[in-house]
Order: structure tokens, then sequence, then C-alpha cells
């Protein structure tokens, strides 16, 4: 995702935003990346201070390039059972970012968090997420440093692709 907006960046000129619900995790992995002054980086602790973003982020949609918000379901899972109009507010986080990608071609990529039993992996706020978003793309890890990436939805797109991570990049393996 950081590679992404950093080729983004550069190759606009527009900014680019990366909204973290994970905490300062990802600032360790800045230094491999080379992002101009347009990039914002920031970090959110709870689903009412992902909306003041994304409502300031809109603010600036005619200059902004991509978002990436990792992930966007991280306080829906948490505080779904807490937060009154929870479903409101994550309906309107994605409304303004669908607005952005439609109708100004902003790139808005967003990582979600799953629950695993042992019957099955469900994502938190699935239902919500396919009603914006018309391809929902499954990470796993298989071992031995080689990941999945398969589409989950739609259901009739059939794609499912292993790769592992470098430190040249992803590097697509198995996949001829």
């Amino acid at each position: 995702m950081l590679w992404l907006l950093s080729n983004l960046s550069r190759a606009s000129g527009l900014s680019v935003f990366y909204i973290s619900t994970e905490g300062p995790l990802y600032t360790s992995l800045l230094s491999r990346y080379e992002f101009p002054e347009n990039a914002l980086f920031t970090e959110v602790y709870d689903i009412n201070n992902l909306l003041q973003a994304v409502f300031k982020i809109y603010g600036f949609r005619r200059g902004v390039k991509a978002v990436a918000i990792d992930s966007i379901n991280n306080f829906y899972r948490v505080e779904v059972l807490q937060v009154e109009g929870i479903n409101k507010i994550l309906n309107t986080i994605l409304a303004l970012l669908t607005d952005m990608v439609v109708n100004y071609s902003v790139t808005c990529v967003l990582t979600a968090q799953v629950s695993q039993s042992d019957e099955d992996v469900k994502v938190s706020g699935f239902q919500l997420l396919k009603y914006w978003y018309e391809v929902l793309i499954k990470l796993e890890r298989l071992g031995s440093g080689v990941r999945r990436m398969t589409v989950e939805y739609p259901k009739d797109v059939v794609l499912s692709m292993d790769y592992v991570i470098s430190d040249r990049g992803i590097e697509w393996v198995g996949n001829d």
C-alpha cells in the first residue's frame, strides 16, 4: 500500500493520504519509499476521528490522487455494539471515499480486518463494504513467505494469485 502511494504521489504531483487505524507501526516502513511533501500520514483512534479525517481529505478532493486506509473496519469491528449510529458513520465514510473515486478519479485502497472461526473467515462489516466497492480482495499468508490474493467479491470473478514480498517488492509466483 505504501509503495503504491509513493508511486502515485511522485507520478501525479498530487497529494496522497495514508490513514492508519492500527497506530504508528507503518512509520518504520516509510524510509523504504520516496515520498514527496504532498504525502500526508496520520493515525486515528476511533470511528469519529476516522470520519473527521475523511471529511478533511474530502475538502481537498480536487488535489488528491490517492487515499489509503489501514484498516477501514478496525473501529467498526470493535465498536459495533458500543457506538450508536456506527453503520451510518461507516456508510458516510465509504460514501465520501466513493464520491472521490467516481467524480474526482481518486485512487482508494482500503484494508479490512477479519475474524476467523474453524469454519470460516469473515470480514467485519462485509455487507457495507460490498455495497460501496465493486471489488473486494482477500490477502492471506500460505507459509514459507508465500501469500495469496483472491477476489472475494464479485463472486463471478474467479482470480487467485500467489506472491512473495521481497526487498525488490512484490514477486508473483506460480501464476504462469
